[in-house]
């Protein structure tokens, strides 16, 4: 029997092009994610969480954004990232634009922690194209026992 090997859109894969077998796998698997974020328009920003014993430090890559473009909210655990670049640009008299791809970009990521956040607390920083959160840990609250009356 003769497997025949067939890339996403059809063409056949040769036996000597076995080493671009693991690629091509790769590229099937992220395939999802990518149209994903293609069809909603917006860009994850890369993350680093950092758990101290107090509380979590995060940091977003955002590019270009300022802070007034920025939105992040917190609910219980869930942390909420949302940024949008429009670069207005000026056209002069007698230019026509050819090709634009830097007019709109947009930043979304939502993730859970594993620890409740003290939204009270939270700060947020911007410097340099990168998102800094410090979000300290909410309290367990404690029990207290009434009196009987």
């Amino acid at each position: 029997m003769n497997m025949i090997l067939r890339h996403r859109h059809g063409y056949p894969l040769r036996p000597s092009s076995f080493g671009n077998l693991f690629d091509t796998m790769l590229e099937e698997f992220m395939a999802p994610a990518a149209e994903a974020a293609r069809d909603s328009g917006a860009f994850s920003p890369q993350i680093d969480v950092i758990e101290t014993e107090g509380g979590y430090l995060v940091e977003a890559d955002l590019p270009g954004v300022t802070r007034n473009d920025v939105r992040v909210s917190v609910d219980g655990q869930r942390v909420t990232i949302e940024a949008e670049v429009r670069r207005e640009t000026e056209r002069k008299e007698g230019e026509t634009v050819m090709h634009a791809e830097r007019v709109v970009r947009k930043y979304a990521r939502s993730f859970e922690l594993p620890h409740e956040v003290d939204e009270a607390q939270a700060i947020a920083k911007l410097e340099h194209g990168v998102l800094t959160l410090t979000l300290p840990k909410k309290q367990a609250s404690q029990s207290r026992l009434l009196t009987i009356q």
